[in-house]
């Protein structure tokens, strides 16, 4: 049986709220989610990761998650983070209607002793990241270095470098002895014009002196996340929210591209062999199976 693979845009799940607020008279924007079930969406089609690439992958996603609040309009952002080994690289895009994807390549996945290995190894001293950003007429690309070897140390470095906006992102992911995902949250903070720079450093000194912060911060009602994000940070308003969920947007269409792209051969023997061609999407995990009867249609 011939298979196809594709990597696409991927079936919107469960939704996960992302909480826009303002802190510190209103001089830093500041986002948090509990996106426990988008990661879990995720991780439920790459089950045999080992803990290391599971964390790479996971922490990529939920950095997405968390800045597809920041979009607008059509906005979508691309990112693309190439480690020191040229061949592994991690894909993700966000739009600004909470759809995330995301997706580790063939050469990272084959890659031997990763489970020996901590993040930083992965990414290594060399690792790049490349961002696409904004609606389809008017996009910027910018491509930034990764000197922390920290995803997303490094994607808000992006900011910095490319923006020239200080930023800070953290991601917290849980995972069991036998790696299953116990939780994931996130959190965003971007100093607004005007602001001096040293609130950044304070907000990263309160979040890491609060290991339970998201348990203070995701209340069911938003008067009580509000009084929460006062307690910790002085004063606070929440101004929004948002969704961000996995979603992928394959079709069988899609993949008829990639029927054309095999020979006339290949098609044929197909059809002598009376075998169908599978086409398999690494997102979402569908496959589409094209018999022969559309293959004879083809040929």
């Amino acid at each position: 049986m011939v298979k196809l693979a594709y990597f696409c845009k991927g079936g919107i799940v469960v939704q996960n709220a992302i909480v826009k607020a303002l802190i510190n008279e209103e001089q830093i924007r500041l986002y948090f989610i509990d996106n426990t079930q988008l990661l879990r969406d995720i991780y439920a089609l790459n089950q045999e990761l080992p803990k290391p690439l599971k964390l790479l992958l996971g922490k990529t996603v939920s950095a997405m998650s968390i800045l597809s609040g920041t979009l607008k309009g059509n906005q979508r952002m691309s990112l693309q983070v190439t480690l020191s080994n040229p061949l592994h690289k991690i894909f993700a895009e966000a739009e600004a209607n909470g759809n995330v994807r995301g997706y580790l390549n063939e050469e990272l996945l084959r890659s031997s002793n990763t489970e020996e290995k901590s993040m930083q190894d992965l990414i290594g001293p060399s690792g790049m990241i490349r961002v696409i950003k904004g609606s389809e007429m008017n996009q910027f690309t910018s491509i930034t270095d990764m000197p922390n070897q920290h995803i997303t140390d490094d994607i808000a470095n992006y900011f910095v470098q490319s923006d020239q906006t200080p930023t800070y992102l953290y991601s917290d992911i849980q995972l069991d002895k036998g790696g299953s995902l116990l939780s994931s949250h996130a959190l965003y903070a971007q100093l607004l014009p005007g602001a001096p720079p040293h609130l950044l450093s304070e907000v990263k000194m309160i979040v890491k002196a609060n290991p339970d912060i998201f348990s203070k911060l995701n209340a069911e009602e938003a008067s009580d996340s509000e009084e929460a994000l006062t307690q910790l940070f002085g004063d606070a308003k929440i101004i929004g929210h948002s969704s961000s969920q996995f979603f992928c947007g394959c079709s069988k269409e899609m993949f008829y591209g990639m029927l054309y792209s095999l020979s006339e051969e290949e098609i044929k023997r197909s059809i002598e062999r009376k075998e169908d061609i599978e086409a398999f999407c690494h997102i979402c995990g569908k496959t589409y199976t094209f018999e022969q009867k559309e293959m004879q249609q083809l040929f």
